[in-house]
């Protein structure tokens, strides 16, 4: 267990200390409205940063057998409170998923915030499928159709345990709306990744246990078989690439930056103190568990670099640093190249990202 975000400084922008929260004042309509450069990716699609999947379907058999094992596995060996998680993640809002990140006290705070509108810049941005960081360009749904490819419970329906809801879940139901679609990439651990990426923009004391808990939310689409493990770490490299679009977007990151200034003002009022004191540790290695799934490396040869543009995703985490400095952290701490999904060219890189190790590193230097 690593308590590393307890033990980071964060700097930002502008840093405030808030006694009482802001009043609540939602975006002007003309602010949501934009346009903004980011509303498409500037790549048009995603589908060249997850294109390593192409070359494993038509050429890796063996690994893509290993998909399916590993997810009857996953499936198959699920206990109780696996699969209630894997049916909560299936039928909630991703805000309200990620909430568990701030820890008990926190995440009451912020769910009964957002439900009283409370949040208005938070919800606008990040709430839903229509949440204004996302849209149609982060939803999954043009890769999806690309690959086209069957969904594990599809492909070996006598292999895979379903799991409903019993009312506690909501009684959800996740493959009756699921079957027959594609399933890569897995748009629940794209969302989840990106909505928990920009959370972390706004609360890099919170982003261990946020990119932790986005892994999970990914995680339980393969508990259900719904998606394989690499549907799931597709879906992280979309959503790293889709949090880097809006953060690298000077006018959108300004509305990051807002909602990040009437969020961290609620908890600080709650806390009557830093953040940081209040970030419980975090289980860093379920999330690095999960940037791989256990698979070997596929191409050991393989030779690529961090993208450039994922240094913004520390800005507001080591605010002192230039984005130079940043993209070194990143290298510094990435995993290997070569595993599944990894590509070479300036697509490539995505895949070696391990945040949570770029954060403990900036920790350490305190």
């Amino acid at each position: 267990m690593l308590a590393v975000a307890g033990a980071m400084t964060v700097g930002l922008t502008a840093p405030v200390a808030f006694a009482q929260p802001p009043a609540p004042a939602p975006f002007e309509l003309g602010e949501l409205v934009g346009p903004y450069p980011s509303d498409l990716p500037a790549r048009g699609t995603y589908i060249g940063v997850l294109d390593g999947f192409t070359a494993l379907r038509d050429s890796r058999p063996d690994i893509m057998d290993r998909n399916l094992e590993h997810t009857v596995a996953i499936n198959n060996s699920a206990d109780e409170a696996t699969q209630a998680q894997a049916l909560y993640d299936d039928n909630h809002a991703r805000l309200d998923s990620l909430a568990d990140a701030f820890g008990e006290r926190l995440a009451s705070v912020f769910r009964e915030a957002l439900a009283d509108g409370r949040l208005p810049k938070v919800e606008s941005l990040l709430d839903g499928y229509l949440a204004r960081a996302g849209l149609l360009a982060n939803s999954t749904l043009v890769e999806k159709q690309y690959w086209s490819n069957p969904r594990p419970f599809d492909v070996a329906p006598e292999r895979i345990v379903r799991y409903h809801g019993d009312g506690v879940s909501g009684g959800a139901d996740p493959y009756g709306d699921t079957a027959g679609t594609g399933s890569y990439p897995s748009g629940h651990t794209s969302q989840g990744y990106w909505t928990a990426l920009l959370l972390a923009d706004m609360l890099p004391e919170f982003a261990p246990q946020l990119l932790t808990r986005a892994s999970a939310i990914g995680h339980s689409r393969v508990v259900l078989g719904v998606h394989y493990p690499l549907d799931v770490m597709g879906g992280r490299i979309m959503g790293q690439a889709a949090a880097v679009d809006r953060l690298a977007d000077p006018a959108f990151a300004r509305l990051v930056d807002a909602a990040g200034v009437e969020l961290r003002g609620l908890l600080e009022a709650e806390t009557g103190g830093p953040l940081a004191d209040s970030a419980a540790s975090t289980d860093a290695e379920l999330y690095r568990d999960r940037l791989t799934y256990g698979f070997e490396r596929s191409n050991p040869d393989l030779v690529n670099d961090i993208p450039p543009s994922a240094a913004v995703l520390l800005r507001h985490a080591a605010p002192d640093l230039t984005d130079a400095e940043r993209l070194d952290v990143l290298r510094e701490t990435a995993i290997d190249a070569g595993y599944p999904l990894d590509v070479a060219g300036p697509d490539g890189g995505w895949l070696r990202i391990d945040l949570v190790a770029a954060y403990e590193e900036l920790a350490a230097r305190g």
